[in-house]
């Protein structure tokens, strides 16, 4: 039963433990059919992931460009309430709060729901602020970088949201009486600061977690890995940007056309380098 979510191992180590390995056990069939695997994964990376991300990259840069022109972005609630919860959970990082054990839980749920997606059986998980692991009988790219390119937390969230719309509208002005006072909220601008909190929430550790070069990056490859959940991170961005404009010209019609426009702006740089 392959476990995943290995504590992070040391790059070195392991690879002057695999020079001291006889020349048969480098040249097994498993061993060859993993290399070739990862040659393979390199070789997409670098086809396919790398410029995909380069020109969404690019094409997010542009979009959110114009909308920052635009006074009618700034405005949307979606993008006030959303940078609220980022700037509630930057202030509490910096003031050294650590949810590091809430963190490993959502890694290790996102490998096992992964896994269940896949049709895999769970055997055996544990968790704590040290680490965690995964006992199932699946192992593939995408259960192993679950936790990387799946924001859990944020996904949570969101179904709420979308739950809780199914029976009234979360965009009508509640009044709450406050003693002598009273005072108005929309409940959809909670699960906009709760979208912002988690996100970054994710991002933060991401980013802490793959800079630790985990065990899950190394056994697809650490450049096709990093490719991947870059590409999936920007198109949860993606997603995001669209949800937060209401402004017209800023839409997926337009995005997409931008898109295109942008591969191939680079597409005839990148031939005019070599031609």
């Amino acid at each position: 039963m392959p476990k995943l979510s290995l504590p992070p191992v040391n790059k070195k180590i392991g690879s002057t433990l695999d020079r001291q390995k006889p020349a048969g056990v480098r040249r097994h069939p498993q061993r060859l059919k993993e290399v070739k695997k990862l040659k393979i994964k390199r070789w997409v990376a670098w086809m396919c992931l790398f410029p995909l991300g380069t020109v969404t990259a690019f094409t997010l840069a542009e979009m959110f460009w114009r909308a920052v022109i635009r006074v009618e972005f700034w405005r949307s609630e979606p993008l006030v309430f959303f940078v609220t919860g980022g700037v509630v959970w930057w202030m509490a990082y910096l003031f050294r709060w650590r949810p590091l054990h809430s963190y490993v839980i959502g890694h290790e749920v996102s490998h096992m729901l992964m896994a269940r997606v896949f049709g895999g059986k769970i055997y055996k998980w544990d968790h704590g602020p040290a680490g965690g692991y995964v006992e199932t009988d699946k192992s593939n790219t995408w259960i192993s970088l679950a936790p990387y390119i799946v924001p859990l937390y944020p996904l949570i969230v969101l179904c709420a949201h979308l739950a809780t719309g199914l029976f009234f509208d979360t965009h009508e002005a509640v009044t709450v009486p406050a003693g002598m006072l009273a005072f108005s909220f929309k409940p959809a601008w909670l699960f906009y600061i709760l979208l912002g909190f988690t996100w970054w929430f994710h991002a933060t550790y991401t980013w802490k977690t793959v800079a630790m070069e985990q065990g899950d990056l190394r056994r697809n490859g650490e450049f096709f890995s990093m490719q991947l959940i870059f590409v999936a991170n920007l198109a949860v961005l993606l997603v995001l940007f669209l949800a937060s404009s209401s402004t017209p010209g800023l839409g997926l019609g337009e995005m997409g056309r931008c898109w295109l426009s942008t591969a191939a702006f680079l597409w005839r740089n990148s031939l005019g380098l070599f031609w």
